[in-house]
Formats: structure tokens, C-alpha cells, sequence
């Protein structure tokens, strides 16, 4: 036996009420019982955050009537949802129980919807596109990871080919770094963000720079994006965020 899995997440603008929420967290307690579906899902007025998974023969096909089911309920705020689906899994990746967990927000910043309202948040880029403009010299891309994973890999500006009579030509063929200047924030939680932006060395970085952000998935850049455009916007070129995150890139690049 396989297992499948789809990770997804979902902000809704105007937030959902606490009913609203209620008739959400009651629905997929519902039919995850039918499905057969297992895992851990994030559900906040402003949102779902999720990764499901499911077992079986008719795996694949479950997980995906499952995100159908997902569009029913709410066929707005799920109309353009990027699913992320995996199958041919080992049957040790599928969670047994699902953890339904309430929460305030997706992903917890401390910073009001007011001040970084989710319709006012960077330009999402598909990952050829993005590709693209990490070979800008006048960019800067922002690693909205935890430091501790940023660590383990992360995007370093591009490189260009030595000119064969350049006096360090001896180093190979590859030149200094040229792109986007790779930033981290150093964060060891997402409330870091905030104070990190408002530091002056950051915003002297910032200025006048097209801001390209990425993170694992793409759900810490949302929040963040809209705040740095709220706190700097009119201060930078512009302000980019990586569709589905590194996931997503990899599989492309």
C-alpha cells in the first residue's frame, strides 16, 4: 500500500466569523472520517493551513476529492487555492488521526490584519519567473525562513563566468557572486520579523531595491510580504514573493 498527501494553505479576505470557522472545523472533521484522511490542519479566521494525507489503493484519488470537498464548502475561498500534491508515498508518511488546531493566526507575527492587510501583499511569481530576477544586480531576496533553516540551504545570488584574462581567473571559471544580494534575517521565530525590519541597517539594505521574499511553502511571505509593503512600500522598486515556495522551485529547479 501507498500513501498521498497535499499540502496547502488559504488565506481568506474578508475573514471568515466565528461561525463561519466553526462550520469549517466541523465539516472537515466530517469528512476526513469519510476520506479516510489524516494530518495536521491550522484553521483561523483568516485562513487554513494543512498538510493531509491518505492511505490506501485509492489514495491519490481520496486526497484530491478531499480539496473538491475543500471547494464546495466555500467555492470562493478556495476557487484558486494552490494544492501540492504528492502521491506514491511510503505508507509510514501517512498520519493515522487527523489534529484539527484552532488558532488566531496561520502564521503567528504578532502584527494585526490592519497593519499588513493580505490584499496589500507582494506580487506572487511563478518559480521560472522568480528565477529571472534573482539575476537582478539591484535586488535583494529575503529568506522568511527560521534561521535554523536557512542554514540547511538557501538561494546565494547567481554567479558569472571569469573573463580568461582576469588576475584571480585561477579560482575557475565562476566569478564573483552578481544578482540579488541574499539577506537573513536571523529569526528564531516569526515575531522576529518586525523588529528585524525596523532596524536602520535593514531599511538602509531595503531602499530603493526590488525585494524578492521566499520561504519553505509560501504562507510566511504572505503576512510578511504585506507588512514590509505597509512599513516600506513606497521606499522600494518593488516587492516579490516565490509562489508555492522552495518546495515548488525545486521541483523546477
Amino acid at each position: 500500500l501507498q500513501s498521498s498527501l497535499v499540502l496547502f494553505y488559504q488565506y481568506v479576505v474578508p475573514q471568515w466569523s466565528t461561525k463561519r470557522v466553526d462550520e469549517l472545523t466541523a465539516y472537515i472533521s466530517r469528512i476526513a472520517q469519510v476520506r479516510g484522511i489524516g494530518g495536521r490542519i491550522r484553521i483561523a479566521p483568516e485562513g487554513v493551513n494543512a498538510t493531509v494525507s491518505c492511505a490506501g489503493i485509492a489514495s491519490a484519488r481520496a486526497i484530491r476529492h478531499f480539496t473538491l470537498d475543500l471547494q464546495q464548502f466555500d467555492p470562493k475561498a478556495f476557487a484558486k487555492t494552490d494544492f501540492k500534491f504528492v502521491d506514491h508515498l511510503h505508507l509510514d508518511r501517512h498520519f493515522k488521526e487527523v489534529k484539527l488546531l484552532p488558532v488566531q493566526e496561520l502564521v503567528f507575527y504578532g502584527i494585526s490584519s490592519k497593519e499588513a492587510p493580505l490584499d496589500k501583499g507582494g506580487i506572487h511569481l511563478e518559480p521560472s519567473e522568480y528565477h529571472e530576477m534573482l539575476k537582478k544586480e539591484d535586488a535583494v531576496v529575503i529568506d522568511v525562513r527560521n534561521h535554523y533553516e536557512a542554514a540547511i540551504g538557501r538561494f546565494d545570488g547567481q554567479t558569472k563566468p571569469k573573463e580568461s584574462g582576469d588576475k584571480d581567473s585561477a579560482e575557475g571559471n565562476l566569478g564573483g557572486k552578481v544578482g540579488a544580494e541574499y539577506l537573513d534575517p536571523m529569526m528564531r521565530k516569526s515575531t522576529d520579523f518586525p523588529s528585524w525590519l525596523e532596524k536602520p541597517e535593514t531599511k538602509k539594505k531595503l531602499e530603493g531595491k526590488t525585494v524578492l521574499m521566499y520561504c519553505t511553502g509560501g504562507v510566511r511571505c504572505e503576512r510578511a510580504s504585506a507588512y514590509l509593503k505597509t512599513k516600506m512600500g513606497n521606499e522600494v522598486k518593488g516587492i516579490y514573493q516565490l509562489q508555492g515556495g522552495i518546495e515548488k522551485y525545486l521541483k523546477e529547479f
